[in-house]
């Protein structure tokens, strides 16, 4: 049997690897993005589920819990694909130290997910009320 040498990890565990703030707000940006265009084709569903049934309209559905997961999927998804792209954004076009270290701070990516919560608070509340 082969002895690795050394004391490297054998069997890595996805669990035990943490990433620093700015990998998984880029991570999410992806995610957010790929979430976006699921809740498209989402859409384009609903739109050709209309455009074929004609006993079903945007108001007779309006209230399906269903149409209230998409809206909700996808504006979480979009004010965080947003954010995060702005502050890549800014990221890429300072190119002097100071403002771009104060862009990619710990404490500007706290500020972001926090924002980004109140956000998906509010939006949670406006599609589910």
């Amino acid at each position: 049997m082969y002895s690795h040498p050394g004391n490297r990890p054998r069997f890595l565990k996805l669990s035990a690897l943490h990433f620093p703030i700015n990998a998984v707000l880029s991570g999410g940006h992806r995610l957010t993005g790929l979430a976006l265009v699921i809740s498209l084709v989402g859409y384009l569903t609903l739109a050709n589920l209309i455009l074929i049934h004609p006993g079903i309209t945007l108001i007779s559905i309006s209230d399906h819990w269903v149409l209230r997961c998409l809206h909700t999927a996808f504006w979480i998804a979009l004010s965080f694909h947003w954010l995060t792209g702005l502050r890549h954004l800014l990221a890429e076009h300072f190119v002097t130290p100071k403002p771009y270290q104060i862009i990619n701070s710990r404490f500007i990516s706290f500020l972001l997910i926090t924002v980004w919560a109140l956000i998906s608070l509010f939006i949670v509340y406006q599609v589910w009320s």
